[in-house]
């Protein structure tokens, strides 16, 4: 409820006296000379007449526009929020709160869930606005190290999931070079195929689900960082845009999307390698086969233009189901979860890996079998550009194998891998961030 109810309950008038000071708007001013007054008479017993006082500066919190506010003024709002709320949950514990009607209880509890709102948005404003202020190395050091942990903790569900794929491809390339068995019969023989675990983890068992790990961190590790570093920087600008201010989540999507573009540049010749020693190639067959030869550098390429139609709309989804998540809690005010709280990151970091994952999932399956044909061709005795096939050559082949349900081989592996890492990487990341956060010198009012 807003002051007029307040006043018509008899808790007083929100008009108050405006000090101005050209430094800062009209609302804030209003807002600072309410919490001195309201200070002031904390020093004595709390009474109806302060909490007339308080609701005044809760109406002043309500007005001011904290995206407007400058870092050293958001730290002063913030200030004063806690300040209403702290007061208010104190005399909600006194004996004249006990001499209440029920109706002035209600609209004083509700008033109290106003305050608590308010603190959220503010200490929102000050905490991106302390973040905004670290250096780049903080950001990207911290990107970094995140990235190395949670990949190297999900690593093996990548290898079930690389190689699930690989081998479903390698039957169907059998089953489809048989003479004996009708066009009918192979189809239904290759959809039906599933990789047991014995094929899967082969006679190194599960210590060889861990190969590829280097080159899935240098796929993840720099890239990763870039990726995050650059959404931040692509966010602060597109958030001071008047146009975009109104838009949150569209502007995770773009930044997301943005530090995408440029972090899958580093990742793709990495995630080839990886790849080929995930499914047994050595490091230098599958540098010579991916890398280093012309013809795979061009394939490389090829898959790179089909990859940002699966890392632009990943990154983009993860970050922004992660943010609006948060942002979702604070203006809900749901007061049992903390947004920047380990748990709740973890929560709805691996709620945006998930939702990511799975509708990036049939791109990665076209990626994954692009890389493949390489190796596959040469098994089989032919030149390793025996088939020279695009990504919608790809996508058909997947779909004539398998239907609709090929573009979904190692779903659950990857949407196993990516909420888990995705989890783990966004809390370890912001844990990072939030322990040095830069201290943000206030005046004392």
């Amino acid at each position: 409820m807003h002051a007029e109810s307040a006043r018509a309950e008899g808790f007083g008038s929100s008009a108050s006296g405006v000090l101005y000071n050209p430094s800062r708007n009209v609302e804030l001013e209003n807002l600072l000379v309410l919490d001195e007054k309201a200070r002031n008479r904390k020093a004595s017993v709390l009474t109806r007449g302060s909490i007339d006082v308080l609701l005044q500066e809760l109406n002043a919190l309500e007005q001011v526009d904290e995206e407007a506010l400058e870092q050293v003024d958001a730290e002063l709002a913030l200030l004063a929020a806690k300040n209403v709320e702290g007061q208010l949950s104190e005399f909600s514990e006194s004996e004249e709160y006990e001499k209440l009607s029920d109706q002035k209880k209600r609209l004083l509890n509700d008033r109290a869930d106003q305050a608590s709102l308010q603190r959220r948005l503010k200490e929102r404003k000050v905490t991106f606005g302390r973040l905004a202020a670290q250096g780049p190395a903080i950001t990207y050091g911290a990107a970094l190290f995140a990235s190395l942990l949670s990949n190297t903790t999900m690593h093996p569900l990548d290898t079930i999931k690389v190689r699930k794929i690989s081998l479903k491809q390698r039957k169907s390339n059998e089953i489809s070079a048989s003479m004996d068995r009708s066009v009918d019969e192979s189809a239904d023989e290759i959809r039906e195929y599933e990789p047991t675990w014995d094929e899967i983890v082969g006679e190194d068992g599960f210590a060889g689900l861990y190969q590829g790990l280097f080159w899935n961190l240098c796929r993840e590790g720099v890239p990763l960082a870039l990726y995050l570093g650059l959404y931040e920087n692509a966010k602060d600008v597109l958030l001071q845009m008047d146009v975009m201010k109104p838009h949150p989540i569209l502007v995770y999507l773009i930044a997301g999307g943005f530090g995408e573009f440029f972090g899958s540049i580093l990742r793709i010749p990495a995630e080839a390698v990886k790849n080929g020693t995930q499914v047994g190639m050595s490091v230098s067959e599958a540098l010579e086969s991916s890398v280093l030869s012309p013809s795979g550098r061009a394939n490389i390429f090829k898959c790179w233009k089909t990859c940002l139609f699966r890392d632009i709309p990943f990154g983009g989804i993860q970050l922004a189901v992660f943010e609006y998540l948060k942002l979702l809690l604070v203006v809900a005010g749901i007061q049992a979860l903390d947004p920047d709280a380990p748990i709740t990151e973890a929560l709805f970091g691996a709620v945006g890996g998930i939702v990511g994952a799975f509708c990036t999932t049939p791109v990665d399956v076209v990626i994954t079998r692009m890389f493949n044909e390489r190796r596959l061709n040469i098994a089989a005795g032919l030149s390793e550009d025996a088939v020279d096939t695009s990504p919608i050559d790809t996508a058909r082949a997947v779909y004539a194998d398998s239907g609709v349900p090929g573009f979904f081989v190692g779903a659950k592996e990857r949407v196993l891998y990516w909420g888990p890492a995705i989890s783990i990487f966004l809390t370890v990341y912001c844990r990072i961030r939030q322990y040095y956060l830069p201290d943000i010198d206030v005046p004392i009012l």
